[in-house]
């Protein structure tokens, strides 16, 4: 009997619930990349392995995928535009892309920046020439959209660079600035001079970033400056200060809790200085019950202590979430939770416990993480085994520290961060036999 030559389409209504899945699974697997204690290797096989086989499951529809997904990117949904564009981007469909172009180059706002999370963590090949010309010249928001995909794939920026920056809007210059952060060119350096001076603080805040990745000294400079005098704008720039400074820098950090606005995150990088004297200092941020958890969080991070495993947690008082709004209450205020508030919370007692039994295996002075002494091998080892939660930092401290030969980018999907993780380690083995 001869088969039947044609090729039946789909069962559409599992394609569709492929479909939700994905827009799901996505949301979930983006709240795990800052994951406060599963590492890369678990949010593969948790989440980011359902995640490809829901998205497969939409491109198993061939041309009818984009039947499918072009009245979808009309949706407000966020999560369900960047699926549309990530399958669209890595399907093969030969009509997949034109459709892409043509709904990025009308994309704007947040519309925009969804899509462009969707297309970076796809396998891209030839066939999206016509969505990059799309961003190359629709105009500066588009410009520094092709500028996130840059950074994101660490390849060199050409005219989009200087289109992004020169349009003087802080957001697109910031993407502008993230893509010459990546690129051994010097003259690009001259972008990030002229943001050091501007009187925009997240753009001044992106130029410092990306000055310290290229170990620019005027860059950390400012960093060290603004750290000193605890600006408010510093607060994202302390983890970095921690990271590469020493105990001038270090003593920046710690007068640095004394500031409101700065506490918190004075308190997380904390946990780059990780100093005996910064395991004291948690112990102490364990009794303010604003800073407790967070507090909790840095000292493992230090120690290598887990509050579950090693029985420090308490109990979590009763919700006060669920009693009744009384005439005092605010009304208009978010009632999400924020990430480190869902933190365990310590059992103090049981933590000082914990730390006197240890703490003479600690020597004064001497750097800490995951309660081994630092150097690079154990650098290497919490971005490839530790939790996601302090990943990123980790990954800039190793790429500054090897001049760039180690790097990998902590928002790609495992597969992307394992091949990097692979080249790094090369690159570092090559380094040391020479």
């Amino acid at each position: 009997m001869t088969a039947s030559p044609m090729t039946p389409e789909p069962l559409w209504d599992l394609v569709e619930e492929s479909l939700d899945e994905a827009t799901f699974l996505w949301k979930r697997w983006e709240a795990e990349l800052s994951s406060l204690r599963r590492n890369l290797q678990e949010v593969g096989s948790w989440t980011e392995d359902r995640l490809h086989g829901a998205l497969d499951g939409v491109r198993v529809a061939g041309e009818g995928m984009v039947r499918l997904v072009e009245p979808l990117l009309a949706s407000d949904d966020p999560a369900m535009l960047t699926v549309c564009a990530h399958v669209l981007a890595a399907g093969s469909p030969s009509n997949a892309r034109a459709l892409l172009a043509t709904a990025i180059g009308a994309a704007t706002g947040p519309r925009l920046w969804s899509m462009i999370r969707g297309i970076e963590v796809a396998d891209l090949d030839g066939t999206f020439a016509p969505v990059t010309t799309v961003l190359a010249t629709k105009g500066p928001e588009h410009s520094a959209a092709l500028c996130r995909l840059r950074a994101f794939r660490r390849s060199t920026p050409a005219r989009e660079l200087a289109d992004a920056f020169a349009s003087n809007i802080p957001a697109l210059q910031v993407e502008a600035l993230r893509a010459s952060g990546y690129v051994a060119d010097d003259s690009f350096g001259r972008y990030i001079a002229a943001a050091l001076k501007s009187d925009d603080s997240a753009v001044r805040g992106a130029a410092i970033a990306c000055g310290v990745r290229r170990r620019l000294p005027n860059a950390w400079a400012e960093a060290v400056r603004l750290a000193h005098e605890r600006r408010p704008e510093a607060g994202p720039l302390l983890a970095v200060v921690a990271i590469l400074g020493e105990a001038d820098e270090h003593r920046a950090i710690i007068a640095a809790l004394r500031e409101p606005a700065l506490q918190r995150e004075a308190l997380f990088a904390l946990g780059y200085i990780g100093t005996p004297e910064a395991v004291e200092i948690c112990l102490a941020g364990m009794r303010d019950a604003k800073f407790a958890r967070s507090a909790a969080e840095t000292y493992c991070a230090i120690t290598g202590a887990d509050l579950q495993r090693d029985h420090l947690a308490a109990s979590d008082p009763p919700d006060a979430a669920a009693a009744p709004a009384t005439h005092t209450d605010d009304l208009d205020a978010d009632l999400v939770p924020a990430a480190h508030d869902l933190w365990p919370l310590p059992d103090v007692e049981a933590v000082r416990r914990h730390w006197t039994s240890r703490s003479a295996s600690y020597s004064a002075g001497v750097r800490y993480f995951g309660g081994r002494p630092v150097d690079l091998s154990v650098l290497v080892a919490a971005i490839e085994t530790g939790p996601m939660l302090r990943r990123p930092n980790l990954i800039l401290e190793a790429t500054v520290r090897t001049a760039g030969q180690y790097d990998v980018e902590p928002r790609a999907f495992a597969h992307i961060q394992h091949r990097m993780m692979v080249a790094g380690r090369a690159a570092l083995a090559g380094r040391a036999s020479r």
